[in-house]
């Protein structure tokens, strides 16, 4: 009876370790919520509108584009890619393409398809960015920068040459990560891309999170073109940002209030590249 006792004794005790084992590794895969410390809380200031179009910016004889996601397709309603090309001499459009959390992707796996097909009909040069949800796949830094750019590369189909390199969409800053890690996150990511594409990806990124690379004394990333992000009827067709990249800017995003009758959104970023048509055709195929 004795030995009895003791062996229930043992299993109850093995069979309460992997239960609390088996919480335990439940709790690791679900107990992390990503939060967001990209800017300073408090009240915003007052939003200044900025130009609407190209040429209220000041440009004239430019290599147009757009990007869009989501928010382009109120009501699930279409853009009007052939529109976009006749009457606003658009030549590249930028779709979002994939996302670190799970929602954002959902999004990009049906409009990317959609969207990049009917671009392509209509010659419109395709590109594809990735928002950046640093550390949401995984808690080790190098494995979901890793993670997240197979995916990003994936839905993307390649990001192949006739169309843009694949763009590291950054404008997040977890909580409780240094910028320190924060670029050495964004160096893995954009070297996994470079491997599986065989091309030179881009970074977008404004302002804000250009200062924090410097600022993390990220200097190398400069190998990578800029797709910068500054608003501003006041920059007029030079965004003057010299850091790191020191102006050497490869397209600009120079308003977020662009309005389009081809797109159904209120309101649409409208971009440049920095050259002519000729070397514009040069860098989508290399």
């Amino acid at each position: 009876m004795k030995k009895l006792f003791s062996f229930l004794l043992l299993v109850s005790l093995i069979n309460f370790s992997g239960v609390a084992s088996s919480q335990a590794a439940s709790a690791i895969q679900t107990d992390y919520k990503y939060r967001s410390c990209s800017y300073p809380t408090g009240k915003p200031g007052e939003y200044q509108p900025n130009a609407k179009s190209w040429k209220a910016q000041g440009f004239t004889n430019v290599v147009r584009g757009i990007d869009v996601s989501v928010w382009q397709h109120p009501n699930n309603k279409s853009i009007d890619f052939a529109d976009l090309k006749s009457e606003y001499d658009v030549s590249f459009v930028i779709i979002k393409a994939s996302d670190g959390s799970t929602r954002g992707n959902d999004n990009a796996l049906t409009w990317f398809p959609v969207d990049s097909a009917a671009a392509r009909v209509e010659g419109l040069v395709v590109g594809a960015y990735h928002y950046a949800k640093p550390g949401i796949l995984d808690r080790n830094t190098i494995v979901d920068a890793k993670l997240q750019a197979q995916r990003a590369v994936k839905q993307a189909e390649g990001a192949k040459m006739g169309d843009l390199p694949l763009t590291l969409d950054l404008e997040e800053l977890p909580c409780g990560w240094t910028i320190q890690r924060l670029a050495k996150w964004t160096r893995e990511f954009l070297a996994e891309s470079e491997t599986l594409t065989g091309r030179t990806p881009m970074i977008y990124a404004n302002g804000k999170f250009v200062g924090r690379l410097r600022d993390a004394d990220a200097t190398d990333l400069s190998h990578y073109p800029i797709w910068l992000a500054k608003w501003g009827p006041k920059n007029g067709t030079d965004p003057k940002e010299t850091r790191i990249w020191n102006n050497n800017w490869k397209f600009w995003q120079f308003t977020a209030d662009g309005d389009l009758s081809a797109v159904p959104s209120s309101a649409t970023d409208l971009n440049v590249f920095n050259g002519t048509i000729e070397q514009f055709q040069e860098f989508v195929n290399r």
